[in-house]
């Protein structure tokens, strides 16, 4: 039987600067849409994972587009929430001379941080997600919902693994999304006690835990009770637990052109050969092949 993976998380319209000419305008954006959830979803869709996603859009009709570009990549939009007179959230990309890239957003009360508001709806959305066996958020997923409905998705997220669910969370961590370092390390701390399976970068856990390596962070996040964890580290590749033997896995190295998503496609490539029944160390290294393809292209979900 196939296993089902459901993703929490938030999708955002992207605009940048377009790059071909257009007459009589004298700046062009071109949009497309990004978010880490809603990339790792499209990949495990492109590995053949029957991927559902789970977030809120508006009424508009650039919701309407994104369900669209979502259900031809062949992720299931089933659980996706429509709120009246509502729109995404959205960011710009400037990009400056040197290639640096620098965001402007606008998510402030976005439908996706408003999903776990209303108590029944939460209740009767997580009823449907009993029938995926894993769910999937990331450090963002949290950070975007007011403390209530944060409590109430930790509540939910308790419930289903008691009824055999298993979690997987990736620790993407914005620190301008949280009120303090704190209360991200409390929340963090939270998650990972209830997480079967950790995808944790070095560099965001050392910026919460002061972690001084990886082998420090492994060893902290497994004393959570975490009984399979990742730790990425770029270029640098990634420590996995097998058992309890630390290995690595070194990364393929490849000249980038964007690291946009280069974690996410990571996660996404590791997911789907662990579900094939891959052994961890050979699930980082189809992590590390996929990420080497995403690099080397620009934006984070690149033509298939």
């Amino acid at each position: 039987m196939p296993v089902s993976v459901a993703v929490i998380g938030e999708c955002m319209l992207e605009l940048t600067r377009a790059k071909n000419f257009v007459e009589g305008v004298k700046n062009p954006m071109a949009m497309n849409y990004g978010g880490d959830t809603i990339n790792t979803s499209v990949y495990l869709a492109r590995n053949k994972v029957d991927v559902s996603y789970v977030t809120a859009l508006g009424d508009d009709i650039n919701s309407d587009w994104l369900v669209d570009e979502w259900k031809n990549e062949g992720v299931d939009c089933s659980l996706v929430t429509r709120m009246p007179n509502s729109v995404p959230g959205m960011y710009m990309i400037n990009v400056a001379d040197d290639g640096e890239r620098s965001f402007l957003y606008w998510r402030k009360r976005s439908p996706a941080s408003r999903l776990f508001d209303e108590p029944g709806h939460s209740e009767r959305l997580f009823q449907s997600l009993g029938k995926h066996e894993y769910l999937y958020l990331s450090g963002i997923s949290l950070a975007i919902l007011p403390l209530k409905s944060r409590a109430r998705l930790f509540s939910l997220l308790e419930k289903y693994r008691v009824q055999g669910g298993k979690i997987v969370f990736d620790g993407n961590y914005r620190p301008n999304l949280w009120v303090s370092v704190d209360e991200a390390r409390e929340n963090y701390i939270r998650m990972y006690k209830m997480t079967d399976i950790a995808l944790s970068t070095l560099e965001d856990e050392a910026m919460m835990f002061d972690y001084r390596s990886a082998e420090h962070a492994m060893q902290a996040i497994r004393n959570y009770g975490v009984p399979e964890v990742v730790v990425k580290m770029g270029s640098d590749g990634c420590l996995v637990n097998d058992g309890d033997q630390i290995r690595s896995v070194d990364a393929i190295v490849v000249r980038p052109v964007d690291t946009t998503a280069a974690g996410d496609s990571f996660n996404a490539g590791y997911l789907s050969a662990r579900l094939r029944g891959n052994s961890v160390v050979e699930a980082c290294s189809v992590g590390h092949q996929l990420a080497s393809q995403v690099i080397q292209h620009q934006g984070a979900i690149i033509t298939k």
